[in-house]
């Protein structure tokens, strides 16, 4: 049986490590067998048109939040999973992203911004930005969200939406069409607790903020790093989180999925887009 291992939830190879390590993982891409993300369902075609696909050499490997016309955030492992962003292309307004839709567009970028604080691999300060060669238009497919109020503390319940493995084992199944479910905040001490029991050690953070619930298999996964978590004050969404990492395999009992706390980061954000 494999041991829990802790990784960041970026999709970046076609083959898997022998056993689970600590560190970005490589997985094996499969069809899905069924139409369902780690315990949610197919999202609302146009439900999320803040969300929008990283891609490189056309395929789908992370996920990011629409900022503005001109800008879009995403987690810092993200940014450094490509070479240069001459590599990397943003896809909005998809829901299929296994084809070409009427809805999309298709932007290209040209600078891209880590936090300075970030290490690398799994840790604190994992937000990054890009910046887009040409604006996006907004419509009823394409649309910005708002980030949640400075220092703010998410709890309650959330929206998870992505593109990411359906699959609870090793092996990830990767859905072509957008996946959504609600998980509960989960408060940093529990999401500690429940990381070091299952792996020996927990990097989360003031900077984190995590989701279960940790009795049921919902998750986020492979493919889904970068993405958003969204809260909703009235029928407004708000950007509380940026999916950083979590347990494989996703879904396992016990495990929470942590994201960068978007609240923590909203003067670093106005900075650099400021510049």
């Amino acid at each position: 049986m494999f041991p829990k291992a802790i990784v960041s939830f970026v999709l970046l190879a076609v083959a898997v490590a022998a056993r689970p390590r600590v560190g970005l993982q490589l997985p094996t891409v499969f069809r899905p067998s069924s139409p369902q993300v780690v315990g949610g369902e197919e999202a609302p075609v146009n439900g999320y048109p803040y969300i929008v696909s990283l891609q490189m050499y056309s395929q789908h490997f992370c996920a990011g939040s629409v900022l503005n016309e001109n800008w879009i955030i995403t987690a810092a492992h993200c940014v450094q999973a490509v070479p240069s962003v001459n590599y990397l292309s943003v896809k909005a307004g998809k829901h299929n992203i296994e084809k070409t839709e009427s809805t999309e567009q298709t932007v290209k970028v040209s600078k891209s911004y880590v936090h300075s604080s970030y290490g690398g691999g799994v840790g604190p300060y994992d937000i990054g930005l890009l910046k887009l060669s040409t604006p996006l238009k907004f419509n009823n497919e394409v649309q910005p969200i708002k980030l949640a109020a400075p220092e703010s503390d998410p709890s309650g319940e959330a929206w998870l939406c992505g593109w990411g493995s359906i699959s609870s084992s090793h092996f990830p199944e990767m859905p072509s069409k957008l996946q959504h479910v609600q998980m509960e905040i989960v408060d940093r001490q529990t999401c500690h607790e429940s990381v070091e029991r299952l792996t020996g050690s927990s990097p989360v953070h003031e900077t984190n903020v995590c989701t279960g619930p940790l009795y049921d298999q919902i998750s986020a996964c492979s493919g889904d790093s970068g993405g958003p978590l969204i809260a909703y004050e009235g029928q407004q969404p708000e950007l509380i989180g940026i999916v950083s990492w979590g347990i494989i395999p996703c879904g396992s009992a016990g495990a929470p999925s942590v994201y960068t706390r978007v609240s923590k980061f909203n003067s670093w954000v106005q900075e650099k887009i400021s510049s």
